[in-house]
């Protein structure tokens, strides 16, 4: 399978660093294509030292992998996202600057006809399938689970002025809880992966006209291209035009054949 790739991350007009980060690759011994989005917090530069630390060692594992996990990719993901809290969580702990910190994460791996999501956090992955979109996460936010278990209505979790307050981090605490889903992707499908700074102030409909240009700019074979990151850069002007304050961070896959 073929794939076009953009992204951007932008610090936005209110933040005065990004602690948002993203990377992608394939590596070609396995024949594999992915992506990973982070969405640091904490004091001082901490949340972009643990979004670093995060997207650094995803990546570090993705590349020298010579061989596909027997247990698959879901549990692999997990795995390798529980290795990079330990690491974020002492790195917190040896640093006093650093105290607090940590990290949202999704990965995305694509593995022939397989697309296989892990997570921690808010941030997202969205599939566009048919022009149809769908979340393929739920974030894990305390609003979220309050929304699960019927305490509050969709209308008062949409109004909340705390719907940010995570639930689930990478690397503030000793232990993390890693949600996975697995799917058969095929050609057409567009995902995004995304930092509430983003997606929070687009709304479905528009994150669909978006993605849907992507994957017309994507079969015409310049979604790599000046096309793709016009494109990212429009739907990060569109969120800040929007009243977007935070860091805001996309990467879009489109499958061409």
């Amino acid at each position: 399978m073929n794939y076009q790739v953009s992204t951007l991350s932008e610090k936005g007009n209110f933040r005065s660093n990004n602690e948002d980060a993203i990377a992608y690759g394939v590596n070609d011994k396995l024949n594999i294509t992915w992506m990973i989005i982070a969405d640091g917090m904490g004091g001082h530069l901490a949340g972009e030292v643990a979004s670093s630390l995060l997207i650094d060692y995803i990546e570090k594992e993705i590349v020298q992998l010579d061989a596909k996990p027997e247990s698959g990719w879901c549990r692999w993901i997990a795995q390798q996202i529980v290795s990079a809290n330990e690491i974020i969580f002492e790195h917190a702990h040896k640093q006093d600057e650093c105290k607090g910190m940590g990290t949202t994460g999704v990965v995305v791996i694509f593995d022939k006809q397989q697309c296989s999501i892990g997570w921690v956090g808010d941030s997202r992955a969205y599939l566009l399938r048919d022009s149809q979109l769908s979340l393929q996460t739920e974030d894990h936010t305390m609003i979220q689970y309050l929304l699960n278990k019927g305490a509050i209505t969709a209308n008062e979790a949409e109004k909340s002025n705390t719907k940010n307050l995570l639930s689930r981090a990478i690397g503030s605490k000793k232990d993390v809880e890693v949600d996975t889903i697995s799917y058969h992707a095929v050609q057409g499908d567009t995902v995004m992966l995304s930092t509430d700074g983003l997606h929070d102030y687009l709304t479905p409909t528009e994150i669909t006209e978006h993605m849907k240009e992507f994957a017309s700019l994507a079969y015409a074979n310049v979604a790599h291209e000046v096309a793709g990151i016009s494109l990212c850069k429009k739907m990060t002007e569109q969120a800040i035009t929007q009243l977007s304050k935070d860091n805001l961070t996309l990467g879009l896959i489109s499958i061409t054949e």
